[in-house]
């Protein structure tokens, strides 16, 4: 092969589609490269913040420790309402697998003494009820709603109970130690007063 042979082959080789750079879809490069080029202040800030704090290791260290710390708080605030959701169907589950009534009245004074004042609430409730349908005065079933307990009963204090009742259970309203003390308070007279 001749010199000028093999040049007009290197010059072949050389125009073939892999030693040229291809065109391709760039849909986001001019928004990106604005951004590249508007948001050098967030350089600038975080150089005066990594300088404030003692440096970028510095810096990582904490924003790290807040992302940890945050992530801790989210989690923790998951686990109490799972724990609590779980708290509320046992009290569901016990109250409507025919527990008498004494022993929810047990159960939540246990819920009140740790705090879980709504468990608390819907047990009371729940024992007043079921000694009310011991007592034949309402039906015994556990589909009973309040407002038709209410028709029956006519009773002023039974309808403060169960209207403290709905805001909590229903209308998540966090319960207060007011509404247990009423609760204690006022069943044994709803009971005694009840046709």
């Amino acid at each position: 092969m001749t010199p000028a042979e093999a040049r007009a082959e290197a010059h072949r080789i050389l125009a073939e589609r892999r030693f040229h750079g291809t065109s391709v879809p760039r849909p986001l490069h001019g928004v990106l490269h604005w951004i590249g080029r508007h948001l050098h202040f967030l350089e600038r800030f975080w150089t005066w913040l990594a300088n404030l704090v003692g440096g970028r290791d510095v810096l990582w260290t904490i924003v790290g420790a807040v992302v940890v710390a945050v992530a801790a708080s989210v989690l923790a605030g998951l686990a109490r309402r799972k724990g609590r959701a779980d708290r509320v169907a046992a009290a569901r589950a016990a109250a409507e697998h025919g527990m008498d009534p004494d022993e929810l009245e047990r159960l939540a004074a246990e819920a009140e003494h740790r705090g879980d004042l709504e468990i608390a609430l819907r047990l009371r409730f729940r024992a007043g009820l079921l000694r009310l349908a011991q007592a034949r005065v309402l039906p015994a079933r556990p589909s009973l709603r309040t407002f038709e307990a209410r028709r029956v009963l006519r009773d002023p204090r039974f309808d403060r109970l169960a209207r403290d009742f709905d805001e909590v259970v229903y209308g998540r309203r966090p319960a207060r130690v007011e509404d247990l003390t009423a609760a204690r308070e006022e069943w044994p007279h709803v009971l005694g007063d009840a046709p």
